[in-house]
């Protein structure tokens, strides 16, 4: 039976408590049936403690495990090891740590837009600077809007 530590709205990863252990939990990618997998990975109170305080750091890592999720398939285990990396490198990096992970890695833009970051910044990989205007709450059409502006030209 796992307990719920800390959750922010239904987008993010949130943390939960299970047997003792601390785990990012977060939804990402589709199982066979299409329904949505469910991934955990280990985290220590001070992961925990940036989550909570941090809505810009916590969007970022959202952002980068998505891709990890979609990777690991429709069966697949989540890489555990570069989700902690990546955790580790977004929670507690500077800015420009931050900026420079997100030159190198994979992630999720719509995600980012959804809730309110910066497209000008984001499109500069100023990543860091554009979500610290970000919300908890999404807004799937301002993605929509940003797709279609953008294969208008």
């Amino acid at each position: 039976m796992s307990e719920v530590v800390f959750t922010r709205e239904n987008w993010f990863p949130r943390v939960v408590r299970e047997d003792g252990d601390l785990l990012l939990e977060v939804v990402g990618g589709a199982d066979a049936l299409h329904d949505p997998r469910t991934f955990t990975v280990p985290v220590v109170e001070e992961h925990v403690t940036t989550i909570r305080n941090s809505l810009s750091r916590h969007l970022l890592l959202y952002s980068a495990l998505l891709p990890l999720c979609h990777a690991a398939g429709s069966r697949g285990p989540l890489d555990e090891r570069a989700a902690a990396t990546l955790s580790d490198a977004i929670l507690f990096g500077s800015q420009e740590e931050v900026d420079a992970l997100f030159r190198r890695v994979r992630w999720d833009m719509p995600c980012l837009i959804a809730h309110s970051a910066s497209v000008k910044l984001l499109k500069q990989r100023k990543v860091f600077a554009a979500v610290q205007s970000a919300t908890p709450t999404p807004n799937w059409d301002r993605v929509r809007r940003y797709e279609a502006k953008r294969t208008r030209g």
